[in-house]
């Protein structure tokens, strides 16, 4: 049994997609640790958040939320690679 798996998305958006989540997973991981570790930059000011471990569970969901697209944008630039080429979406 073959399976005729289409991409669903074009190879330049897979692959913009891609870099930007890896860039979005990142940058909210660190801000998600700097705020569970009470980091005095991002904690001690008037106008900072009251609860920076909410905050901070906050910023590692949304890296997940990236992470699940790094793997979804990823797998469609490795159907595009697999896929015919000459063939319209």
């Amino acid at each position: 049994m073959v399976l005729s798996i289409r991409p669903l998305v074009s190879a330049p958006l897979a692959g913009c997609c891609t870099v930007l989540s890896v860039f979005g997973f990142i940058i909210l991981f660190a801000f998600g640790s700097f705020y569970a570790r009470h980091a005095a930059a991002l904690t001690e000011s008037k106008n900072d958040p009251d609860n920076p471990d909410f905050v901070a569970k906050v910023c590692y969901t949304a890296a997940f939320v990236y992470a699940a697209f790094v793997v979804f944008c990823g797998l469609q630039l490795t159907v595009h690679q697999r896929y015919p080429r000459g063939v319209q979406l």
